[in-house]
């Protein structure tokens, strides 16, 4: 079976993920679809054997994590497209095999390739995965690390402001998605890089004391949940769900 080359398309690429990000689901199924060979070519070197349309879990995991990968791209962040699909595909089986937790003969050959000595393979294995999963965490914090230092405030300052009660964690959440949601308060937010206390108590209805103590906090939740770091925002979405359900 001949594989398409990814590199053939490398010029376009940009501009369909763009056309897709726009809501043109059509051009995503026609994408997905192009490169279904080079898909097939990731997850048949991951696990060791060649693997057809329709073979297999692993293949349709491959399918879900490039339809990820054209989500989560981010061309200011990543040079090529296709580097970083390939390594959401292998993170994305990584993330398969330790939730099945199959047996040995079913983990991708490629980890096995290397001589362990006395280590146990499962630990090594899953330790491989925890690095790859670090990675992506480590690459969103230096960007939402960039984002904050645009207004000023560092990491280390946003954590000795943030809340210590969960109850006021939550609601600060809260306050931070209602801002979000608001196109005019965000817009004076990244205008102005600061946050519009006066405006947002009168169109939230929230008491001024509520967002002075923790300004700093709601301003860092509204930069994750406008930003593509999909790893720290679940953190957050995860917050705002628990209050859904309080309410």
């Amino acid at each position: 079976m001949l594989l398409k080359n990814p590199f053939k398309k490398q010029k376009d690429i940009n501009e369909r993920i763009g056309i897709i990000k726009n809501g043109d689901n059509s051009e995503r199924n026609m994408l997905i679809e192009d490169y279904k060979p080079f898909i097939i070519n990731i997850v048949s070197k991951e696990t060791g054997r060649f693997v057809s349309d329709g073979d297999c879990d692993e293949l349709s995991i491959g399918l879900m994590a490039f339809n990820e990968a054209i989500d989560r791209f981010d061309i200011h962040r990543s040079k090529s497209f296709f580097s970083f699909a390939e390594r959401v595909i292998k993170n994305r089986l990584i993330d398969f095999y330790r939730k099945e937790k199959k047996n040995l003969e079913t983990i991708p050959i490629s980890y096995l390739n290397e001589a362990y000595d006395n280590e146990n393979i499962e630990e090594k294995y899953f330790a491989d995965s925890s690095q790859m999963e670090a990675q992506d965490v480590s690459e969103e914090m230096e960007d939402f690390k960039r984002k904050l230092s645009a207004f000023g405030i560092s990491l280390e300052e946003l954590v000795e402001s943030s809340p210590k009660h969960l109850d006021t964690r939550k609601n600060a959440v809260k306050i931070a998605s209602c801002i979000v949601k608001n196109d005019i308060l965000m817009k004076k937010i990244i205008d102005s890089k600061k946050m519009p206390v006066s405006e947002i108590e009168k169109h939230l209805n929230v008491s001024r004391k509520v967002i002075h103590k923790n300004k700093k906090y709601i301003l860092a939740v509204c930069l994750i949940l406008t930003s593509k770091n999909e790893i720290i925002k679940s953190y957050v979405d995860n917050l705002l769900k628990e209050v859904e359900c309080n309410e």
